[in-house]
């Protein structure tokens, strides 16, 4: 499983480099509050929504705290073969700990 910190995720944002930002939390969480340019595909939905991900740039995927967004990684790396996908190492909480502390986040 590939693994991006909080603050490698910064400097992504901060050099405009081409990406694509997943939440994969429920639809109502990512209304509530969500890291800025991520697109909103709850889990439950990829199997469905997986055309909308991008095979030609770096896909970086979060959801809460970092765990449950294993089986999206693992779905699709193993099942769908997408080559470069990586899980936010800490989840939404980690990036409003570290980065942006007035999400809120819960």
């Amino acid at each position: 499983m590939k693994y991006i910190t909080t603050f490698e995720l910064k400097e992504k944002f901060d050099k405009n480099e081409n990406f694509q930002l997943i939440d994969t939390r429920e639809a109502e969480k990512f209304e509530e509050c969500h890291i800025p340019g991520a697109i909103s595909i709850p889990q439950i939905d990829l199997p469905d929504l997986h055309h909308l991900i991008s095979r030609d740039i770096p896909v970086i995927i979060y959801c809460l705290y970092g765990v449950k967004s294993q089986a999206p990684y693992l779905y699709l790396t193993e099942k769908l073969k997408f080559r470069n996908i990586y899980v936010l190492d800490g989840g939404i909480y980690q990036w409003a700990t570290d980065i942006d502390p007035t999400m809120p986040v819960a």
